[in-house]
């Protein structure tokens, strides 16, 4: 029975409802060109949910047509790589989707179709594409899993909603998309590098003063095992796998589906 759900989990990376609050980063912040200025009753009304009406204004409110589907997002924030520094992107929150009800000379009418969360005034408000759901039945990794040589490598750069701890389940942001050749469906192990060696782990393996042989462990052979293991050679550690659910054109969002530990934005990721 577990064998089965696990197959299944695989196979099923992501539901409908789900890929609509996936969130992404983008290389700028959404344009503003349509936008939410208001809310059912507004005056007692701050935030929009579902079933609500919502007000729109901006100079691309003309070009709405009635019956459309649109998605609002939220700029939140700049991401930076967590290796580099680089800057890399800015956060979006998926915050959810609306249908245009009637359209005026300078402002529009919209219904709350989906929310992720519930809506501000501001937000953004950009055109609509459903997303596929997403599904995967390779195998997963396990603590002997090799990291490929010449694997396309990059790292997790920032878990949705700003997690630290992520694990299976968890939507994540890394920092590869289209243009390295980034497709949705595709895999990627996630690994950490071992530690460098401590030298006080030396101090774990000694006998004590009070032993009957006199130990050959003296300071000219610790000094020798010290620099053999700083040149130590050792596997990464196997963190557990994700896929990639939305490709973007720099950043990709994907979502862990197998953890064998804990997972930290920085954390490494290969293409399988």
């Amino acid at each position: 029975m577990l064998t089965l759900l696990l197959v299944l989990f695989a196979l099923n990376v992501t539901t409908p409802a789900e890929m609509t609050c996936t969130d992404s980063v983008r290389e700028s912040a959404a344009p503003l060109d349509i936008y939410v200025a208001g809310v059912e009753q507004e005056g007692m009304m701050t935030l929009g949910s579902r079933d609500q009406i919502l007000y729109l204004n901006g100079p691309g409110v003309a070009s709405l047509k009635s019956g459309s589907v649109q998605r609002v997002i939220r700029p939140e924030g700049k991401v930076r790589d967590p290796i580099t520094g680089a800057r890399t992107g800015i956060y979006h929150k998926d915050i959810g989707t609306v249908r245009i009800e009637s359209v005026q000379q300078d402002s529009a009418t919209a219904r709350v179709l989906v929310s992720c969360q519930e809506i501000l005034k501001g937000d953004a408000v950009t055109p609509f594409a459903a997303k596929t759901p997403i599904k995967f039945d390779g195998t997963l990794s396990d603590e002997l899993t090799q990291i490929p040589q010449n694997g396309l490598v990059s790292s997790i750069m920032l878990g949705k909603d700003d997690v630290r701890q992520l694990a299976a389940g968890h939507l994540c942001f890394v920092g590869l998309g289209k243009r390295d050749g980034i497709a949705e469906g595709d895999r990627f192990t996630v690994f950490r590098p071992q530690p460098e060696f401590n030298e006080k782990d030396l101090i774990a393996g000694e006998t004590g003063k009070f032993s009957t042989y006199a130990s050959v462990r003296d300071w000219l052979y610790k000094y020798r095992m010290i620099e053999l293991l700083n040149r130590r050679k050792l596997p990464p550690v196997i963190l557990g796998d994700l896929v990639i659910v939305e490709a973007g054109e720099s950043v990709s969002t994907g979502k862990i589906i197998n953890s064998l530990s804990e997972m930290h934005p920085g954390d490494l990721i290969v293409k399988r």
